[in-house]
């Protein structure tokens, strides 16, 4: 997360793969996403914790994440935060342990 939201390298990829006829198209109800059927899991970095808290209405990355997957016809989303790296009571350690252990339990669940 960068100043709220995804790094403008990620916000440039996103711009070159939603494309019309190729991810997305326009049909009679609107635009429909192509990529039905897929899964994507979203691996989210920050400093702080924003997905609870004082600080959660300030995290734009997860439904902005969400909201072009969904556009693109991916709805089967899952997320794995690394957050509070910059806290020094949760620390990269404590952030990379929640992590690593949020993605063990995802992929027993995908297994």
């Amino acid at each position: 997360m960068h100043n709220f939201g995804p790094p403008s390298t990620l916000k440039a990829w996103i711009d070159h793969i939603a494309r019309a006829g190729r991810t997305f198209s326009f049909g009679p109800n609107g635009p429909q996403g192509l990529l039905k059927g897929k899964h994507a899991i979203l691996v989210l970095a920050s400093g702080g914790v924003y997905s609870n808290g004082h600080m959660k209405p300030f995290d734009f990355a997860e439904p902005y994440l969400r909201t072009v997957l969904e556009f693109l016809g991916i709805t089967d989303v899952d997320v794995v935060r690394v957050e509070g790296v910059a806290h020094s009571a949760i620390g990269p350690e404590k952030a990379l342990a929640s992590a690593t252990t949020q993605s063990n339990q995802l992929f027993a669940q995908l297994a």
